[in-house]
């Protein structure tokens, strides 16, 4: 695995189970698994009296930083849950944290984000990889409970290049 594109960034987490029962649950609340959605759910919001599972989701209308740093509060169905647990415990401040869910046999353009990303692979399989154009390099990510620092601040894109789908929480960190 290149470092300079993709390392680990803690320990696998204890609770890792617990993590994809409750995203699970979450996905199946919201309806995320249908065809005509995006395939994101937020966890983080602006607003801390907000209720909008789709807040920041999507590509960034502002194209900067300083925007998705804006996500900064969990969404109250969250508190107290899980998935919190797992934020206070990665002991670093993290923004606008969703769900992505990547659906069979599909990708995404080549892009690059604003800021670099942890992931946590929750649901995933070897068919499932990160394409980065330079170098080029296709970097699997196991569901093992690992939480990976991903320069995405480089040209990427994601296959899953499987039957099933794929799910990973993803947040936003600073550099």
């Amino acid at each position: 695995m290149n470092e300079n594109l993709i390392k680990n960034f803690k320990e696998p987490y204890p609770y890792f189970n617990d993590i994809v029962a409750q995203v699970n649950e979450l996905v199946m609340e919201t309806g995320n698994w249908n065809a005509n959605d995006d395939g994101q759910i937020a966890i983080q919001t602006k607003d801390p009296e907000l209720k909008n599972w789709y807040d920041g989701c999507g590509a960034s209308p502002q194209k900067t930083a300083e925007w998705e740093k804006e996500f900064n509060v969990l969404q109250y169905a969250v508190r107290g849950t899980a998935i919190a647990d797992y934020i206070d415990w990665l002991e670093t401040p993290v923004y606008r944290t969703r769900i992505m869910l990547a659906r069979e046999k599909s990708s995404y353009s080549i892009h690059r984000d604003y800021s670099p990303r942890l992931h946590l692979p929750l649901i995933t399989n070897t068919q499932c990889n990160f394409l980065f154009t330079e170098p080029p390099e296709l970097i699997h990510m196991p569901a093992d409970g690992t939480t990976y620092w991903v320069d995405t601040r480089k040209y990427h894109t994601f296959i899953n290049g499987s039957g099933q789908r794929r799910l990973h929480l993803v947040m936003i960190v600073k550099e």
